[in-house]
């Protein structure tokens, strides 16, 4: 899961156009952006990412860069999370199969210990279900659950991952990478602005997701 750093997460949150959810999370729908902070071996960094569009049980996400290149938007740009858990990208991962998408939609409600294993994702990782957590966000103490991605067999691209899911709204907003490194989002935010879906040309194997 690979996350690019963008501006500091204040200039973004004083972004036009955006408005906080304060008192409520807003489901995930075109316009809808998550802002991140990353600590990651010392450093710190910020990054957005936006929601495209959405469809039952699924997010199309927008990473937004800010390292000064012009360069053209290509399915580099975009990935998908079903059930704000499962993450393909659009460069080169395959979507998850219908059975798979099922078994993700059935760990809601959360109950610890409950399991899905994922068959269409390379290395056929499990999704498990942990503990119940409080999560500080926009000024709120929210129901949170604690999420392994376990991979019978770690390889350099595919090691265990630790996720932090709301509980009532489906969005990953903590990724402990291990050794002192996380992301955690600060801040959900709907733009006025509207959004425009992209050409499918650009967004690569998530493209069927819009037929």
């Amino acid at each position: 899961m690979v996350r690019a750093a963008i501006a500091l997460l204040a200039t973004a949150i004083a972004a036009p156009g955006l408005a906080a959810q304060g008192q409520g999370v807003p489901d995930p729908q075109a316009g809808v952006s998550l802002f991140w902070m990353s600590h990651y071996e010392g450093d710190n960094s910020s990054f957005r990412e936006r929601i495209v569009a959405s469809g039952d049980g699924w997010a199309l996400y927008e990473s937004l860069w800010d390292d000064g290149l012009d360069d053209e938007t290509g399915p580099d740009d975009y990935f998908v999370l079903f059930g704000g858990i499962d993450y393909r990208s659009c460069a080169d991962d395959e979507m998850p199969s219908e059975a798979d998408r099922e078994a993700i939609a059935a760990l809601t409600p959360y109950i610890e210990g409950a399991e899905a294993s994922l068959e269409s994702m390379s290395g056929s990782p499990t999704i498990r279900v942990g503990a119940a957590v409080d999560f500080f966000l926009m000024g709120e103490t929210v129901a949170a659950r604690e999420i392994v991605i376990d991979y019978p067999e770690d390889t350099e691209d595919k090691t265990d991952e630790a996720l932090t899911v709301l509980e009532s709204h489906p969005y990953t907003i903590k990724i402990d990478w291990g050794e002192n490194s996380l992301d955690r989002v600060m801040l959900i935010a709907t733009s006025a602005e509207p959004v425009e879906t992209p050409d499918a040309g650009v967004l690569g194997s998530c493209a069927a997701l819009l037929n």
